[in-house]
């Protein structure tokens, strides 16, 4: 007997030909002979390979799997009923041929099992120099950047010819007014020249929330939301901006019971 069994593949669906010729590649032992989406094609295409191993699709358009059998001229391959639908694989124990099935999606193992039942039949031995199947690796997703922002221990503020020394946990929130930034802070209100936008860009997104053009708020700050006012543990009223409100109810959805 030959090194390797070859295989043919009908099927009329693109992810069962992609997966069991990736199966069929995986052992030395098998080699992919032909395949077809068309079961007229794979009558003719069968008779001139004559293939070891004929993986059958049971639900074709135009003619079934038990239906393909009997119109297919002895000898028939040992055959490997391939389906989406187990109750339908029960007829096709009819034909001697048909030696196994696997129900789709087909997993690497239970394709294994198949063939070794196929070896079995055929008195085939592979090669004990063939490599063995190595089981298929996922790569390792890498862990999620971490954003800069979100390990700033405080910032130097430049108010009038003074650095501040700022940490993010120690904001309410923040007042634009122009080019110039009201930081109302847990102790003092502190004034620099700075715009919101570059502001939101230093704080830590995952800590603070843009609720209008005017207005940034600490997320710990919040007191309560009544309709688009947010009010915050020191009695700020502050409102949501139309436009912004979705962005924030979306972003603390997570906090709402």
């Amino acid at each position: 007997m030959n090194h390797v069994l070859s295989c043919y593949l009908l099927d009329d669906e693109s992810p069962a030909h992609i997966i069991l010729s990736k199966y069929i590649s995986r052992l030395p032992y098998l080699t992919l002979a032909g395949q077809s989406y068309d079961p007229f094609e794979g009558l003719d295409q069968i008779q001139t390979l004559k293939p070891d191993i004929l993986f059958l699709d049971v639900e074709m358009p135009f003619m079934t799997g038990v239906e393909f059998l009997k119109a297919l001229p002895q000898p028939h391959p040992v055959v490997v009923m391939v389906t989406a639908s187990p109750q339908f694989a029960a007829d096709t124990y009819n034909f001697d041929a048909v030696t196994h099935y696997l129900l789709k999606p087909v997993g690497f193992d239970k394709f294994l099992e198949a063939v070794n039942r196929v070896t079995k039949r055929l008195g085939f031995t592979p090669s004990t120099t063939d490599p063995l199947p190595q089981p298929e690796r996922k790569p390792t997703p890498a862990p999620p950047a971490v954003d800069s922002r979100e390990t700033v221990p405080y910032f130097l503020i430049k108010e009038d010819k003074k650095l501040i020394r700022v940490a993010p946990e120690d904001i309410v929130f923040a007042e634009g007014m122009k080019d110039y930034i009201k930081l109302h802070l847990t102790t003092r209100v502190l004034i620099t020249h700075m715009t919101m936008s570059k502001l939101e860009d230093m704080l830590p997104p995952s800590q603070f929330l843009r609720i209008n053009r005017s207005y940034l708020i600490r997320r710990q700050a919040i007191k309560e939301i009544d309709g688009n006012t947010i009010t915050t543990l020191d009695g700020k009223q502050v409102t949501i901006g139309v436009t912004y409100r979705d962005r924030v109810m979306d972003a603390l959805k997570q906090n709402i019971l």
